[in-house]
């Protein structure tokens, strides 16, 4: 389970839109437009990988993240590093400087003989102005891959200001080495009657480490 709650990495004010009528339309379309999202689940991958060392003692692997872009610039999608324990580390998928957003959809996809997905806690960056958004997140349906669909629920769009988390993922890295993590079939939405994808988004992933 993961420990705590993620706030924003870099507080400051995020403006968002007015509910407007025709929300559940926007979120009804959204769904078929996402329809390779299709079964929520904080559950994950194998177990984990940890090894003993003498005495029979456990000795887990020192899981970290490598991200591809530290410091991500504005209409970027990015996955940073988040807390860190032993063999487990948590994985930002940021978003930054984005008007106008309304939903994301990304598959997150890793090394399963490397690492684990363990689960997934809500991010900051949907949820401005009070907003409960639908989070589908399937990380069991196939090895190696956590499909993640996030949707704000009153038809309206978000103003992303600085960088903020659409989801944080945790996973246990099972043994020494380098396990390379790519972002695929990544859309962001805006929140047009039917929405549509916002030109322009970059897409940056990184790495799982364990030493």
């Amino acid at each position: 389970m993961l420990v705590g709650f993620f706030e924003d990495l870099e507080p400051c004010g995020v403006s968002d839109g007015l509910a407007v009528n025709g929300g559940a339309m926007k979120l009804g379309t959204l769904v078929l437009l996402l329809a390779l999202v299709t079964a929520p689940a904080c559950g994950g991958g194998g177990g984990g990988g940890s090894s003993t060392g003498p005495g029979g003692s456990p000795s887990p692997v020192s899981a970290s993240f490598v991200a591809d872009r530290p410091a991500p610039g504005a209409n970027t999608v990015a996955m940073l590093q988040g807390p860190k324990s032993n063999d487990v580390v948590s994985v930002y998928v940021t978003l930054t400087d984005t008007t106008g957003v309304f939903a994301t959809a990304f598959d997150v996809v890793f090394d399963s003989a490397g690492a684990a997905y363990l689960g997934f806690t809500h991010g900051a960056a949907l949820e401005a102005g009070g907003n409960v958004p639908n989070y589908t997140v399937d990380g069991s349906s196939n090895p190696g891959r956590v499909v993640v669909g996030v949707a704000r629920t009153n038809g309206s769009a978000t103003n992303i200001v600085g960088s903020k988390a659409v989801v944080v993922l945790q996973f246990r890295v099972k043994q020494a080495g380098t396990f390379p993590v790519a972002l695929q079939n990544g859309i962001v939405y805006d929140a047009q009657a039917v929405p549509q994808p916002i030109p322009g988004i970059l897409w940056f992933a990184g790495a799982l480490t364990g030493v």
